[in-house]
């Protein structure tokens, strides 16, 4: 399976940021979302003001713990000092339990509502958008960004809020202790804002690779698992695994290098806070300092010093997640501004009659690629059958998933009972019309779950009468528990034929006048097919039916048989006419009779 070999330049096209990425507009987007709990994060900085505020309190006892208790041996400070640090010990506890959940409230409900966001805007994405995206890099952003903000959301920002107001209490606390002193330790900064710096740099860029490569694990996994069949009649497992591998390598490297990054930030954080700590205690061991200040005082200040390195090697340790949180927001955030469908119509479409007009419709699936349909033109009488032949590339299915506006045409016009399809909204249009192709489509539910799908609220019976139309109801009888039996994923537990068979049961119980049947018996044997054909011709009844069919011999009484070529039409009529006239259809007709006719 070719597609199971990374494609050329994945690693080179993941290896940095983008570099229009800003953080503060994902700052303050994130925001936006939290905003409407902003009671519960009021809650929660209230909490972490006090936690500062505790933590602060701790160094500031220092000074009279030491100079009262053990140097001038003061009796009251003796007696109401210990009960001083468990009550400042509890209130720790409680405002830092009260916090951390209150932020991770916010995050999760953030994050749930991203998610599902994420979710809705992948459902009203043009199917243009799914045909150049990979499955796995969807899903991604459903699981891998989404996890990254909920860890940023809730974790991130309650401990790096904490811990910044921490410093500032604490650098509050040095300051009114020793203004000179503090001084000289705020010469220090800048060596630490030039290390925390560079590690976000180093962080974001680390992240895109990380996030780049996780969708293509998900993808190589995918593929190996869908088309397991395929691996093992080929031996491709060598191959698969080899693609993985090289994947998961790339992974592997990226995140040891974030590991590194992180880990080179804090030894040189713990350098710089050692050198200052030095040169601290010998300018505080200066004979003019030793006059002014007690030995609380110095032990306090260092104290306070020493806490500080606590909430800034936090912050610094948190950027890693944080930087992970805003490249998967700019990630996701850019999806959200994809386009969605357009949808402007505005014209009510209770129940259509099921005339179609295809007016010089032009169209191709990139400015690259060659036109798919050039320039078709056809009437479409409502209530007729009309059948689509040709070769495959012909344009056959790609001119049937204009009606339904899958695509739009570049050119032209597509007419359903006299109205261009884009003056109808959306809903109201495909609701005209059902669907049953060759790609059956049945979900890990019931058998009346599957015929069901999108009518809520049917009635068993209905249900039950749509599989009698549809030749369905033995099968199902014979099954354990006729309706109600789980089908498991894409039907895997029912025969094809019997797949085919519940989809026709849900386009009858949709009823809608268009139905489309997309080479819907193609991948069915020819005993399969005859077995559901009853099916079929209950399902066209009354409608307007548009086929594309492989075997000739299903359509030779369709109303109309249109022949394409090369996004063209190049015969029109009925069996016999086209047969009479002896050109394209005519050949393909003996092509393919030739080919059945022939031995085994």
């Amino acid at each position: 399976m070719p597609s199971l070999i990374p494609p050329a330049g994945f690693v080179k096209a993941s290896a940095s940021v983008p570099t229009a990425f800003q953080p503060w507009p994902v700052y303050r987007r994130l925001m936006r979302y939290a905003a409407p709990h902003w009671r519960t994060f009021v809650v929660a900085l209230l909490s972490m003001v006090l936690f500062a505020a505790s933590e602060v309190s701790v160094a500031r006892l220092i000074k009279p713990l030491t100079d009262g208790s053990f140097i001038d041996r003061d009796p009251e400070i003796i007696r109401w000092m210990p009960w001083a640090i468990l009550g400042l010990f509890l209130v720790r506890g409680v405002v830092g339990f009260v916090s951390t959940y209150a932020m991770a409230s916010v995050g999760q409900a953030v994050v749930s509502q991203l998610r599902q966001q994420v979710f809705a805007h992948m459902l009203n994405l043009p199917v243009a958008h799914h045909d150049r995206s990979r499955t796995a890099d969807l899903q991604a952003k459903l699981t891998y960004h989404t996890g990254q903000i909920a860890e940023t959301a809730s974790t991130v920002f309650a401990q790096g809020i904490r811990g910044l107001l921490t410093a500032i209490g604490l650098v509050g606390l040095m300051l009114y202790t020793s203004w000179k002193l503090s001084l000289f330790v705020l010469v220090i900064a800048p060596l630490v804002s030039f290390s925390v710096s560079w590690v976000n740099r180093r962080f974001r860029t680390i992240s895109s690779r990380i996030q780049s490569s996780v969708g293509g694990i998900t993808h190589a996994a995918d593929e190996a698992i869908s088309g397991r069949r395929v691996v093992k009649i080929y031996g491709g497992e060598k191959l698969a695994l080899g693609a993985f591998a090289k994947l998961d390598d790339y992974l592997r490297s990226n995140s040891l290098k974030m590991t590194a990054a992180g880990a080179a930030s804090n030894g040189s954080l713990e350098l710089i806070a050692a050198v200052g700590v030095s040169l601290l205690v010998w300018l505080a061991t200066q004979p003019s300092m030793l006059e002014t200040m007690t030995p609380g005082t110095f032990v306090s200040f260092v104290g306070a010093m020493l806490m500080l390195r606590q909430p800034l090697s936090a912050m610094t340790g948190l950027s890693e997640k944080l930087q992970r949180g805003l490249v998967a927001g700019a990630d996701l955030f850019a999806f959200f501004d994809t386009p969605i469908e357009p949808d402007q119509g505005t014209r009510p479409l209770a129940r259509a009659r099921g005339e179609i007009v295809f007016d010089q419709v032009r169209f191709a699936y990139s400015s690259e690629a060659r036109e798919a349909l050039a320039g078709v033109s056809l009437e479409i009488p409502a209530g007729r059958t009309v059948a689509f032949v040709g070769k495959s590339g012909s344009g056959k299915s790609t001119l049937l998933s204009l009606i339904p506006r899958f695509y739009d045409p570049a050119a032209g016009r597509v007419l359903l009972d006299g109205h261009e399809l884009r003056e109808y909204p959306l809903r109201e249009l495909r609701r005209q019309i059902a669907l049953v192709d060759q790609n059956i489509v049945l979900f890990n539910a019931s058998i009346a779950e599957n015929i069901a799908y999108g009518a809520p609220g049917v009635s068993r019976a209905a249900i039950e009468t749509a599989a009698r139309r549809a030749y369905a109801w033995d099968f199902i009888q014979a099954l354990p528990q006729g309706l109600d039996t789980p089908i498991g994923q894409d039907g895997i537990m029912i025969s094809g034929g019997q797949r085919q068979r519940l989809t026709i049961a849900r386009a009858l119980l949709k009823d809608a006048p268009i139905l489309i049947l997309d080479e819907a018996t193609s991948a069915l044997d020819s005993e399969s097919e005859r077995a559901i054909q009853d099916g079929l011709e209950e399902l066209m009844k009354g409608r307007t039916t548009l086929v594309i069919a492989h075997r000739l011999s299903t359509i030779q009484r369709a109303d109309l048989i249109v022949v394409m070529h090369e996004g063209r039409i190049v015969e029109q009529g009925s069996h016999a006419e086209l047969l009479a006239r002896d050109g394209a259809y005519a050949a393909l007709h003996r092509l393919q009779f030739r080919e059945d006719d022939a031995p085994a």
